[in-house]
């Protein structure tokens, strides 16, 4: 149940980049390319997690890279350039996105190394997965909410 429940929240936080940044001018294209970069990097862990667990440092990579993908295009890319061109709350309420994104998505990658055989063996054990997950489920799902929610409540007292 865990991957339907990302493969639902993961990709509806990328909306939320574009929602902010439609002010600014963002097209549907940048939507759709967080979307399919972040199907990407579920699908890959999934795999990896449940279904090939031999190779699990292999789609952990793959994962790992559409996640880079979408950290680079966030920060560095068209995101970040249409966040500066519409400045004030939309900058802010981008920057802090780009930080959840950064150390709040990281947190997962820590839950599937705890739980998948390879390279892990030596956090296996160590570390309960569910509990890392659920740690990163409450600070992504809260605070990316409450980003928005601030944005937009700063939109309409303007």
């Amino acid at each position: 149940f865990r991957y339907v429940d990302w493969v639902l929240t993961v990709p509806l936080m990328c909306v939320e980049f574009y929602l902010i940044l439609k002010v600014a001018g963002a097209k549907k294209s940048l939507m759709w390319r967080l979307i399919f970069l972040s199907v990407v990097m579920l699908v890959t862990g999934y795999f990896g997690e449940a279904v090939d667990r031999d190779n699990a440092s292999i789609w952990g990579l793959a994962s790992g890279i559409a996640y880079f993908v979408i950290v680079y295009d966030i920060w560095f890319g068209k995101a970040k350039k249409l966040a500066e061109a519409a400045g004030g709350s939309v900058l802010a309420a981008h920057k802090t996105l780009c930080w959840f994104v950064l150390v709040g998505w990281a947190i997962y990658p820590l839950g599937y190394m705890a739980g998948t055989p390879g390279w892990y063996d030596g956090l296996n054990g160590m570390f309960n997965m569910d509990i890392i997950y659920n740690i990163g489920d409450a600070v992504n799902k809260i605070g990316f909410g409450l980003v928005v929610y601030n944005l937009a409540v700063q939109s309409t007292e303007k």
